[in-house]
């Protein structure tokens, strides 16, 4: 932050870096101790990338009201200052944003709601000393010895974070260890953003703690690890699967957070248009064959599926799946975790599961030619089967079958139909703007601008809702493909992928992702960046629309 700020060269940078290293300060001391920038800049810097108000105490004094609301022996020892009262709120200045974790419990010894604001270290020491008089001696040999020996701060930052990242919707924590310290990234509706960047001395306690909560081994610190946590924040029940890499700063963890708690979305709410919504209610209601999801990871795969299960599970239906992991309970579906390491693969439960006389079968990933078989043979007499594969379009996963293996008169007998989908984020209801676009931006979404007269896109503004992201939730964008006579003739003969799109489009039997994307971009529902980012138009092939999707945007549902 400070190089983009033109504060800081890169070779003082690179001298600070070094320094750092040897004397194992943190950056900010290391570039104060050199004299390369002052403590008031490298302060500013730090409460701009831990989101936190600065607050200068040079300025002006603090009322002795307000000191008399903190017990002199608490700031002493906590390092904090009451320095300001705004909206009932008392302001703390700390010198450390980690300080800020620990105000939830100092709130009720205060006995009053507390916020902090980041101050320059110098200046807060010099004000707690004026006020509150220095520690003794002993009082501070006592301070380090219980901290040394008690993780209490660590657990309440490990707490602290989980709880963050379900306040702020994120799916994913990364904990990534950095030269400078580690970093702390939450994926919100998609994306990744920085919310913290804690010292490099909390990097091993940290990632300690995390591992002893997912049953992990902390002396194996040169091989990947994986583990699980279960965890109750708030009457919330929260499945956590966490995952380890060695990196050459040290280890880094992914936390993928899965709310239990949380309600299933349904199909209306995934964001199907009524005409896909129909087509997919007409595929996953055929007696048998296979159905297909497609996308990358993270593209809510998983989701719909669980909805059409939903849809279909009645008491006179037999549904069974396997899964890795078990995301979610679905009452009435009997559900199977995938285990490795005793045998438990996903071509194994499917052998099993056809001895269980069941209607619908559920496969969480198709990933070798023995599941895939197993999967087609089970469609071939008379059960109805989901499953998902790791292609970019869907007319693809009908030719990655045959290259897993797979015979093409089998793939064109079983396969009924393919969905291929990816999430884009929604933009916020509350700030979004309307615009008219440039005859380019409606070429990008693959519209004929003479086709669209009138039509209208929005974009991100950001406000209070969002927190001033601009978007707030995620919608799908979805391609759909039915096999007919035709097109089973295409994929039994080897034909290849752009054959099978080109027939399919020309027969109707494909909807491009991009053409549901330019109708939620013009619905308003998403941006033309979004859309974009995750479908650009490859062949430039003009959209043909409606009337009603070129001028008037479509009723929006909520995020899936």
């Amino acid at each position: 932050m400070l190089v983009a700020a033109g504060v800081l060269g890169d070779e003082q940078l690179r001298a600070a870096l070094a320094h750092q290293r040897g004397k194992g300060q943190r950056l900010g001391e290391a570039l104060i101790e050199l004299g390369l920038v002052d403590e008031i800049t490298v302060t500013r810097a730090l409460a701009k990338q831990a989101g936190l108000p600065f607050l200068d105490l040079s300025k002006g004094r603090i009322p002795a009201a307000l000191l008399a609301r903190v017990p002199a022996e608490l700031a002493r020892e906590q390092g904090i200052l009451p320095a300001l009262e705004r909206g009932g709120a008392l302001i703390l200045a700390i010198d450390d944003p980690l300080k800020r974790y620990a105000l939830d419990a100092l709130g009720f010894q205060i006995g009053a709601e507390l916020k902090a604001a980041l101050s320059p270290p110098s200046q807060v020491a010099k004000l707690l000393a004026e006020h509150y008089g220095a520690p003794q001696p002993e009082a501070k040999a006592a301070a380090k010895a219980g901290a040394e020996s008690d993780d209490a701060p660590v657990v309440r930052l490990v707490s602290r974070t989980f709880q963050d990242a379900l306040n702020q919707r994120a799916s994913d924590i990364h904990l990534e260890p950095m030269a400078a310290g580690l970093r702390v990234r939450f994926r919100v509706d998609g994306v990744l953003r920085i919310v913290a960047e804690h010292p490099p001395h909390l990097s091993a306690p940290l990632l300690s703690r995390l591992k002893v909560m997912g049953s992990m081994d902390i002396a194996e610190k040169r091989k990947p690890q994986d583990g699980r946590i279960q965890l109750d924040i708030a009457g919330r029940n929260i499945d956590v699967r966490a995952s380890i890499l060695p990196s050459n700063h040290g280890e880094t963890m992914v936390l993928r957070l899965l709310d239990r708690s949380a309600n299933l979305i349904g199909l209306p709410e995934l964001g199907f248009q009524a005409d896909d919504n129909a087509w997919f209610q007409r595929l996953i209601k055929r007696p048998n064959g296979i159905v297909l999801v497609t996308g990358p990871t993270g593209s809510g795969k998983t989701t719909t599926l669980y909805a059409a299960l939903s849809a279909l599970n009645r008491p006179d239906t037999k549904i069974i799946t396997a899964e890795d992991p078990v995301e979610y309970h679905l009452r009435g579906v009997n559900q199977m975790q995938v285990n490795p390491r005793v045998g438990l693969t996903f071509s194994r439960i499917l052998k099993a599961m056809l001895r269980a006389a069941p209607n619908i079968i559920l496969v969480g990933e198709i990933r070798d030619l023995e599941t895939a078989e197993v999967a087609i043979q089970a469609a071939l007499t008379g059960h109805l089967v989901f499953s998902t594969l790791h292609t970019n379009d869907a007319p693809s996963a009908l030719t990655r079958l045959v290259d897993m293996g797979v015979q093409p008169f089998l793939v064109s007998a079983a396969v009924q139909g393919v969905l291929a989908q990816r999430l884009v984020r929604r933009l916020c209801p509350e700030c979004n703007e309307a615009y008219t676009p440039d005859p380019s931006e409606l070429r990008a979404l693959g519209i004929d601008p003479a086709q669209a007269p009138g039509a209208k896109l929005a974009r991100p503004k950001g406000c209070r809702v969002c927190d001033g992201n601009g978007y707030k939730g995620r919608v799908g964008l979805f391609e759909m493909l039915e096999l007919d006579a035709e097109l089973r003739e295409v994929v039994y003969q080897r034909s290849g992928v752009e054959r099978l799109r080109e027939l399919a489009l020309a027969r109707g039997k494909l909807r491009a992702l991009l053409v549901d994307g330019a109708r939620k971009a013009l619905a308003r529902q998403t941006s033309l960046a979004e859309v974009l980012r995750v479908c650009r138009a490859a062949g430039g092939d003009l959209v043909h629309l409606d009337e009603s999707d070129a001028v008037e945007p479509a009723e929006t549902t909520s995020g899936s």
